[in-house]
């Protein structure tokens, strides 16, 4: 046999090992982790609106409903394979408490970063999902803002939260403090 081949053959071998360390390797990952960790619950499900979910609506429709019940909308900027937004779904989101306070207190709004849905802004122009974002200048996912009802922004919200933080920041928001004291004043009572 020349070198040529020997080498090949040997190339070969090396290249053989090495995919099945790999596959074997995220095989390993998966049950370690476990695959749950990596399957959308609630809000990157197709939008899937149980009893026992965030009620998600497009900016258009909370819009439309804000002209009957005011609220302080809540716009949770994602991307449906971003690991902390995944995270934030099923750690904080897919919790009763947070349902059931968010459905109550906020208009939620579902927006992909990247998405190509046209929406209603405030300013009663339309824009896709993916101008909204960068025209509000959202660089990375998880981002919540709230706005009043009234259109005004109140609060913004990047990365990833705990429920107990997350819950802070909406009560101070929907109890209408956040007009009167700071963040840390109010958590500090």
């Amino acid at each position: 046999m020349s070198e040529e081949k020997r080498m090949k053959k040997e190339y070969l071998n090396i290249w053989r090992r090495y995919s099945v360390f790999l596959l074997l390797s995220a095989i390993f990952v998966f049950i370690l982790i476990g695959i749950d960790s990596f399957i959308p619950v609630n809000a990157y499900a197709g939008g899937q609106n149980n009893s026992g979910t965030i009620k998600w609506e497009s900016l258009t429709a909370a819009i439309k409903k804000n002209k009957l019940h005011k609220k302080v909308f809540l716009l949770h900027f994602y991307f449906p394979t971003c690991a902390y937004c995944i995270r934030m779904d099923k750690h904080v989101f897919n919790r009763k408490s947070v349902i059931n306070y968010v459905n109550k207190h906020f208009h939620p709004v579902l927006i992909d970063i990247y998405g190509n849905k046209k929406i209603l802004y405030f300013n009663g122009v339309y824009l896709t999902e993916k101008q909204l974002a960068a025209k509000l200048n959202i660089t990375g996912v998880p981002t919540d803002i709230f706005y009043s009802p009234y259109y005004k922004k109140i609060f913004l919200l990047p990365g990833y939260w705990k429920k107990s933080d997350f819950m802070l920041v909406s009560r101070w928001i929907a109890s209408g403090k956040y007009k009167i004291e700071s963040l840390r004043k109010f958590s500090q009572d």
